[in-house]
């Protein structure tokens, strides 16, 4: 039997619900109905003693989610440290309840400088509320994935995050195995060294918090740190794996399904995964 990993992330996607069509986003490859995550079915899959972290997220905007912060509040309420990924199209919407839930983190994806022109003032109005309430949480976060048609703009990016104050900034690579954008192409090996050593040099000069992604190996380091629950309730190792469910969080729990031979044996046998093979995520 499989020894699962302790103190993980849980990631939970809340909703398969969207207000953008972003290029980039596998979702746009997805058939999937708009459907919501309950507070009872969220409740029950969420174990405090294996998990320490929960993630909100998915393949839908979670702040589509009218119970999201109850979430929130039930996960912090039970000791489990809670942030969550949006567009940031509706934060404005939802600044109270920010606040009020304790979330602790909030990571901003963003992929170009339209969609970060576009969110910029309710990012800042999020920041400035939380000066002005002298609020220690959430931490802030720019989430930016990197690919050749935005390579020469990350350095921008990284000027703006500074600017308006963000806390930290995270890199990591466009996941594009399934081509669901044609056109949006990975940085070569080399091509991500050089900018990974640009960027170091301005986070020093800009004093901001960095986060670059770690050399791929097998098990991947998603699958040692997190699992993934879809909105009904399929487990599966990672968010860009809908379809290899392991087990049915409702029915079985996460833990079982983290304990079984099923799980165990995609943990051995991942290197040989058709898209796992090919992942440098």
């Amino acid at each position: 039997m499989f020894k699962p990993f302790r103190n993980a992330t849980l990631q939970v996607e809340v909703t398969t619900a969207c207000n953008l069509n972003c290029t980039i986003c596998l979702r746009r490859g997805l058939e999937r109905p708009n459907r919501f995550l309950s507070l009872g079915d969220f409740k029950r899959i969420l174990d405090p003693d294996i998990f320490r972290y929960v993630g909100l997220h998915g393949w839908g905007e979670p702040l589509l989610h009218q119970q999201l912060f109850e979430m929130v509040e039930y996960a912090e309420s039970k000791g489990i440290f809670t942030n969550l990924t949006t567009n940031g199209t509706l934060v404005e919407k939802r600044l109270d309840e920010i606040f009020r839930s304790g979330l602790r983190e909030i990571a901003f994806g963003i992929y170009d400088k339209e969609l970060l022109s576009e969110v910029s003032p309710q990012v800042e109005g999020l920041v400035a509320q939380r000066e002005k309430g002298r609020f220690k949480r959430p931490k802030v976060y720019f989430d930016i994935t990197i690919y050749q048609d935005n390579r020469d703009q990350i350095p921008e990016m990284m000027r703006l995050a500074s600017e308006m104050k963000i806390d930290a900034i995270i890199l990591h690579r466009l996941f594009n195995v399934y081509g669901v954008d044609s056109d949006a192409k990975c940085l070569s090996e080399e091509e991500e060294k050089e900018l990974f050593k640009e960027v170091k040099g301005i986070a020093r000069a800009l004093k901001i918090e960095l986060y670059l992604p770690e050399r791929h190996s097998y098990p991947c380091r998603i699958l040692r740190r997190s699992i993934f629950v879809t909105v009904d309730g399929k487990v599966t190792p990672c968010t860009y794996l809908l379809e290899d469910h392991l087990g049915d969080a409702f029915e079985e729990g996460v833990e079982r399904v983290l304990r079984s031979e099923v799980y165990g044996s995609f943990v051995k046998e991942m290197e040989q995964h058709p898209i796992c093979s090919r992942c440098r995520w």
